[in-house]
């Protein structure tokens, strides 16, 4: 190629750079792409297979898990405490930025449309403080926050209470004539995951476990988060409180008797917390080898320990009698004790019989307030 040749073609070469630049610089930054999928003969209507997704229908008879379910859902909210940790305030700022906060998740049951909710003690905690803050999530989406009326221990019941408008309240249910194999659902919020329902059968009654003497077992499946949702029979009535799983098990959950939980609530809206009889004495069960080493009553029945707190009137027990009798009751292990103790009326005047060495004695005990 020629010198000159050789000049005109770099210079055509520049000048049409220049120009993809230059229109690149207007063009790009006011090209709009649009996608649009390739629409299916199905989609389209013109023709292929000719199917879709059919009409939605309403539930069957069949469907009984569903219809209670349905029933129930609407009652039962999500309840997140948020709560402060009280540690070095130096080391929280400069190690976590500000005060520590422990927060757990749990679920309620609404029972009446002034906003009172029925959870676990263990959901919320025992007292109303200010470095404690709990959001209830309704079914809608609605969130409020909510404050204790009472909570206790002993139940693992709180009554929790909100301020909102068109709740709608769960229909009770009682476990009287429920019956092993009976069919139930349980709806909470396990592992985070809002509103979930389970379904299976009521596997036993009356469970002894732990502080508890009286709990649901059931298999419907029950995880963390549960705790303080609907245990419910296939009527859309709640008939327990779920409360905890037995760990390493398999389908194995428990639940508080509705019928307890609303004896609890209401005793906890009337006065704040549960009145409970208590006869002041701390008692071990006797065994032959503390009768033998103690030179005690080989008799079954409780021992009184050396730190009880004797009730008002009840002259006459000394550590070391063995109590075989309250009430009218025989009783032959600190359970039965605590168990007969339970039934009593406070105020009200008990005989007790119980063995001082060879003799058979009794005493009237007063029946108080447990503290």
């Amino acid at each position: 190629m020629k010198p000159r040749e050789r000049f005109f073609s770099r210079l055509r070469g520049a000048f049409l750079l220049m120009l993809a630049f230059a229109l690149g610089g207007f063009i790009l930054p006011n090209l709009e792409i649009r996608w649009r999928p390739a629409i299916s003969q199905a989609q389209s209507g013109d023709g292929g297979l000719g199917v879709s997704p059919g009409a939605p229908v309403p539930l069957s008879e069949s469907e009984v898990y569903a219809r209670a379910a349905q029933a129930v859902r609407p009652s039962v909210v999500n309840i997140d405490t948020l709560e402060r940790v009280r540690g070095n305030p130096f080391f929280d700022e400069w190690l976590f930025g500000g005060p520590r906060v422990n927060a757990r998740g749990g679920s309620g049951v609404i029972i009446d449309r002034q906003g009172h909710i029925l959870t676990n003690t263990h959901v919320v905690g025992t007292a109303d403080q200010e470095e404690k803050q709990i959001i209830v999530t309704l079914m809608d989406g609605r969130k409020y926050p909510a404050t204790i009326v009472g909570a206790d221990r002993s139940s693992d019941i709180a009554l929790l209470q909100i301020r909102a408008p068109n709740l709608t309240p769960a229909k009770m249910g009682t476990v009287r004539g429920l019956v092993p194999g009976q069919m139930a659902v349980a709806i909470g919020n396990p592992m985070g995951f809002p509103f979930t329902v389970t379904n299976g059968v009521i596997s036993a009654l009356g469970r002894p476990i732990g502080e508890f003497e009286n709990l649901i077992q059931t298999d419907c499946a029950i995880n963390p988060g549960n705790s303080g949702g609907a245990l419910a029979n296939l009527q859309g009535q709640v008939i327990g409180i779920n409360t905890l799983v037995l760990n390493g098990a398999q389908g194995i959950g428990f639940a508080i008797p509705i019928d307890t939980a609303l004896r609890v609530a209401d005793e906890l809206k009337r006065f704040g917390k549960v009145k409970r009889p208590w006869l002041g004495l701390a008692v071990i069960t006797n065994t032959r080898q503390m009768a033998r080493y103690y030179d005690l009553p080989d008799v079954a029945g409780v021992v009184v320990g050396r730190n009880y707190r004797r009730p008002r009137g009840s002259e006459g027990l000394e550590p070391g009698d063995v109590i075989v009798e309250v009430a009218g009751r025989p009783v032959r292990s600190e359970e039965e004790f605590r168990a007969v103790e339970k039934r009593l009326r406070i105020g009200e005047r008990v005989e007790v019989v119980f063995l001082r060495g060879d003799q058979r004695m009794t005493v009237m005990l007063t029946v108080g307030e447990a503290p």
